[in-house]
């Protein structure tokens, strides 16, 4: 007894967060990977804003459930579930699953994982609708406080990723988690450094340590490849593709994402409330031609989900380039160019709105918009701004932001559809508002089966394009790059996979 109490303090002591490595990496010989990505966040708290995206890209944290590379939901910590009624689901945790300490993940360490991200941030409650939790040994029973179909999708996202909330470390610097790599050093928007974890579940990771970095700017993390600071990164801009194409040093992964650059237009906007300029405005762009300028990081767009994804694309009037028509829907509403300037006005107002944006690199892509604009008579500002939340959330008036969401965050669409339609949503910047949308999306919440989920998006898409609820200017492609001695990548569509114990290094 006295060996095995020896033995266990050994190993929580080989366990603590930094004792194996610190910012120089210097950890014992075996298997190295230096990897990067773009944003980091605050903190590896999961439950904190939106900081879980982080430890799921580092492999660090898992779900219940997860989204494959063929948006397809797939078990990962849960290995079974049936719903036993309409309010209530019952998921079975498989096992051998434990935390980076040793600790057995059961019943109850995911209830009180769930209920921790309930109390911290609210999302986590009205993401999935979640009204209480039970645990039973290896099962754990999530009542919902209404009929939500969506709910194995919701909690796939990494909000609800599984840690040991009793482990006596900080979750904002040191999670104890389920995933292939556990942490050892953390400095905000610097680096994570990592170790494989042995005891990992799906067998552990060839590679022995990660250092993953934080490099925000796509060129110099195409520079730091190119150096062989990193040897693995997520996202290529659009100028640097080429370098790597057809290189036998580097091997590109990619697959057209889920997420999308979206024109979110304000409906108490004096202009925008007309349907008519809406259109012309969704018709003066050429959306084609936008490809052809951003080059292979991103693909057409003009609907509300990806065409890659199951939801009816190629049945729907996806918003498309029609100068003709542009002009005849303004003059419907009343516009011409009156004073011969170039610029369509009515009542003595011309047709002007502001581009608000606060992503530096869209600017070559607003501009060719803002270009295109102009030849149907818009009037076309930009506005490079520091931040848009306030405006995305309503908080702040606007005529036009330009942004990007994941349209597909868990693989389902109704999180977009009531997050960015639903009358009166958070996210609803716009102050968009149709009862037969809103009536739709309550449909698809209790909608189960996954022939009628489609069909039932689609009316939804069918709505919004009609509405110009939106404009979809482009879908961004997911791009991984890696030296040759990086092997068994695997793109993902949800940008918020990427580290898997799959991968190899040489």
């Amino acid at each position: 007894m006295v060996r095995n109490r020896l033995i266990a303090t050994l190993v929580a002591l080989i366990l603590v967060c930094g004792l194996m490595a610190g910012a120089s990496g210097a950890f014992a010989e075996g298997k190295h990977l230096n990897a990067a990505i773009y944003w980091f966040g605050t903190s590896l708290d999961p439950a904190t804003e939106y900081d879980g995206w982080t430890t799921s890209r580092a492999g660090i944290t898992e779900t219940l459930v997860t989204v494959n590379e063929n948006y397809e939901l797939v078990p990962q910590l849960a290995d079974s579930w049936e719903q036993i009624d309409e309010l209530t689901w019952k998921l079975h945790i498989r096992e051998g699953v434990t935390f980076h300490n040793g600790k057995p993940v059961d019943g109850e360490a995911v209830k009180k994982s769930f209920e921790r991200a309930m109390s911290i941030q609210e999302r986590a409650v009205t993401a999935a609708k979640l009204d209480s939790i039970e645990a039973d040994g290896q099962d754990v029973i999530f009542h919902t406080s209404v009929l939500n179909a969506a709910f194995l999708a919701s909690i796939s996202e990494p909000l609800y990723s599984i840690i040991d909330v009793d482990a006596d470390t900080d979750p904002k610097s040191c999670p104890i988690a389920t995933g292939p790599f556990m942490v050892k050093d953390f400095e905000v928007d610097t680096f994570i450094e990592m170790e494989s974890y042995d005891g990992y579940w799906n067998g552990p990771s060839q590679i022995d340590t990660v250092t993953l970095k934080c490099i925000a700017d796509d060129s110099t993390r195409a520079l730091a490849i190119q150096s062989g600071e990193i040897d693995l990164m997520q996202r290529v801009g659009a100028n640097d593709v080429d370098t790597f194409k057809d290189n036998p040093n580097y091997t590109i992964y990619n697959t057209l994402g889920a997420r999308t650059r979206i024109v979110v237009l304000n409906f108490g906007n004096e202009f925008l409330a007309d349907i008519n300029v809406r259109r012309a405005l969704a018709a003066s762009i050429n959306y084609d031609a936008l490809v052809m300028i951003l080059g292979d990081t991103v693909g057409v767009a003009g609907a509300p989900y990806p065409s890659s994804s199951p939801y009816g694309y190629d049945t729907l009037d996806v918003q498309h380039y029609d100068p003709e028509a542009a002009a005849q829907y303004l003059a419907d509403a009343g516009f011409a160019d009156s004073d011969g300037d170039g610029y369509m006005d009515k009542d003595g107002n011309k047709l002007t709105l502001k581009i608000n944006y606060a992503n530096a690199a869209y600017t070559v892509m607003l501009e060719a918009v803002q270009a295109m604009s102009k030849q149907s008579g818009i009037d076309l500002q930009l506005n490079l701004v520091d931040s848009i939340m306030e405006m995305t959330q309503g908080q702040v008036g606007f005529d036009i932001v330009v942004t990007n969401w994941q349209v597909l965050s868990t693989g389902d669409p109704q999180w977009f559809l009531e997050s960015q339609y639903r009358t009166g949503a958070a996210n609803n910047g716009g102050h968009y508002s149709n009862p037969e949308l809103d009536a739709i999306a309550d449909k698809l919440a209790q909608t189960t089966d996954v022939d009628e989920r489609v069909a039932v998006t689609i009316e939804a898409e069918k709505i919004l394009l009609d509405d110009v609820a939106s404009i979809y200017l482009v879908g961004e492609t997911n791009f991984v790059l890696s030296s040759s001695k990086v092997g068994n990548v695997t793109p993902y569509p949800i940008d918020y996979y990427f580290l898997d114990a799959g991968i190899t290094v040489e």
